[in-house]
């Protein structure tokens, strides 16, 4: 057999395959809308990176090692517990983000009658197919859900409903306030009674003392009010305390000692907030006090992490807070207070994990003096880094899990349409005219420009096999092999493949099994075997490599007729 001949049949079987990989691609495209993998897979990988590595948690040896426990089993027994509280967890609050406005305005559904009635048919089908595998509906009380998440939906999704914007400002606001009362207030009401003390008149400063009260309590309300940042708040208490300074300095001197003392008390409370400069001047707004400062009021990341733990500090400190104020926190805090103590909402991994991320994010913070008070936005950009990661995964995992139904598929349809690539073979061997068509049809995607599989797939009408099939669905409220072999028959009707159940096919595959070796397995059961195999490299392989063996053939001698 020469060279041109053998380069044919290899187009030939190249161009059945990838005829074939195209329908088998849009029937798969059918099977995931109708039973929605693409959003069941996203929400499963989804409640695995909320629970992590379940089995992570295993601490059999450290137990052992402790002598804490000295039986296994029971070990054993603990973390399949500890487990399952986990991945039961991770479900809940999946559920509870799917809830949030901007991942539930992801789920579209088409409108319209015939959608509606065709999409309560799917949910239906959804609905048997679980019951028959025992699987439960990963939507919860809902029939879908979107098919693809954004990483930064993702991120301001959890980063809301774990209320750590409103805890970061309700702890502030109460650190500030503490700061205030602690380090400014206090200390300057003592100078001052002292210096009453010292002078015999209890009435001194006392419109002054009233005013300064009042700017710093409307400084504190200001910021409780997101009015003021953090800092603007710093520097405007210790602007106050500068300007309390200046007119002490003015005060009548008719005890210039206790004056002086009072003076230098007034100074020695500024620098040692924000601290001096060089010339003497306070370094409000730029030295590293006020720097100081903010990061003493102003809760950390650890900080907001720790909420997650009921045992932690800062939580302690959050419930004393709601306790004393009582109404005047919100009370979405209190909910969100409620939620954080039952375990079984927040994932135990996704603490840890949480607690990981806010230390990364707070040591890109320190390196980066542009980023400061930007600690939540570096949060939300670590959660989405490691939310794309995860997704990379979960994203390698479906197409293996899709690799598994494209062979499943790709064996149905050899069996209905008989596509047996012994027979394919046979007839491309010694029949010219066949073998003839198939080049000239491989010849005329270069010739009409086609550059991908889906082009390929409009152009030969191979993509309507979906709105033909979808149609009879929506109309007969059925579909079955064989109204899915004649649709795929219907599809390839423009091509002269060797394929199909006549009765020539049939008797000439019954006349291939005289010579074949092993006879308890049948020949065409092979032959659908490796279509089916084929069918599973998927369209643009096969189209890749129709490209290039054609490059070869228009390279060497066209062949004689």
């Amino acid at each position: 057999m020469s060279l041109p001949i053998i380069l044919e049949i290899a187009i030939g079987l190249i161009f059945i395959y990838l005829t074939l990989s195209l329908v088998a691609s849009e029937i798969q495209e059918i099977l995931s809308a109708l039973f929605q993998w693409r959003a069941e897979h996203l929400k499963r990988s989804i409640e695995q990176l909320l629970a992590g590595d379940s089995l992570a948690d295993r601490t059999t040896v450290g137990y052992l090692i402790q002598g804490e426990v000295r039986d296994p089993a029971m070990v054993r027994r603990r973390d399949a517990s500890t487990a399952h509280r986990n991945r039961r967890a991770a479900k809940t609050l999946a559920d509870r983000l799917y809830d949030s406005p901007l991942i539930e305005d992801l789920n579209y559904e088409a409108q319209g009658r015939l959608a509606g009635l065709l999409r309560y048919f799917l949910h239906g089908i959804g609905a048997i197919y679980r019951t028959l595998t025992f699987s439960r509906n990963v939507f919860g009380t809902k029939t879908s859900g979107p098919s693809y998440i954004p990483a930064e939906t993702f991120a301001t999704s959890l980063i809301e409903r774990l209320k750590l914007e409103d805890f970061q400002r309700v702890l502030t606001r109460s650190r500030f306030e503490a700061f205030v009362h602690n380090d400014v207030r206090s200390p300057l009401h003592n100078s001052i009674q002292e210096l009453r003390a010292r002078t015999g008149d209890e009435t001194l400063l006392t419109a002054e003392v009233s005013y300064f009260d009042q700017q710093l309590s409307r400084i504190s309300e200001a910021l409780a009010a997101q009015q003021l940042t953090l800092e603007t708040a710093i520097n405007q208490v210790v602007r106050q305390i500068q300007s309390f300074e200046e007119m002490a300095a003015e005060l009548p001197l008719s005890n210039p000692v206790a004056v002086q003392s009072f003076s230098n008390r007034i100074k020695y409370l500024r620098t040692g907030l924000v601290g001096q400069s060089t010339s003497g001047q306070s370094t409000v707004g730029q030295g590293e006090g006020t720097a100081v400062l903010i990061a003493r009021v102003r809760p950390s990341l650890s900080d907001l992490t720790a909420l997650l733990d009921p045992s932690s500090a800062t939580y302690n400190e959050l419930v004393s807070l709601t306790r004393r104020e009582g109404a005047a926190v919100n009370h979405a805090l209190s909910n969100a207070l409620e939620t954080i103590q039952n375990s079984e909402v927040i994932p135990a991994r996704l603490r840890s994990s949480l607690a990981t991320l806010a230390s990364r994010a707070e040591s890109r913070v320190r390196t980066d003096v542009h980023s400061t008070g930007n600690e939540l936005q570096q949060l939300q950009t670590e959660l989405e880094t490691w939310f794309n990661n995860g997704m990379t995964r979960a994203s390698g995992v479906y197409r293996r899990n899709v690799k598994g139904v494209g062979l499943m598929i790709g064996l149905a349809i050899a069996f209905t349409i008989n596509a047996d690539t012994f027979y394919m073979f046979q007839r491309l061997s010694t029949d010219p005219a066949i073998r003839s068509s198939i080049v000239q049809a491989a010849e005329q995607i270069e010739v009409r420009g086609i550059e991908t599989p889906e082009q390929l797939a409009a152009d030969s009408g191979i993509s309507e096999l979906s709105d033909d099939l979808t149609a009879q669905i929506a109309e007969n409220m059925e579909v079955d092999l064989r109204s899915v072999g004649t649709a795929v028959e219907r599809s390839l009707a423009q091509y002269p493949l060797p394929i199909g159940r006549s009765k020539a096919v049939i008797e000439a595959q019954q006349a291939a099994e005289q010579n074949w070796p092993i006879k308890f397995i049948p020949q065409r059961l092979v032959g659908w075997l490796i279509t089916a195999l084929a069918l599973s490299m998927g369209a643009s392989f096969w189209f890749d490599l129709l490209r290039k063996v054609m490059s070869v053939r228009a390279s060497g001698d066209k062949p004689k007729e």
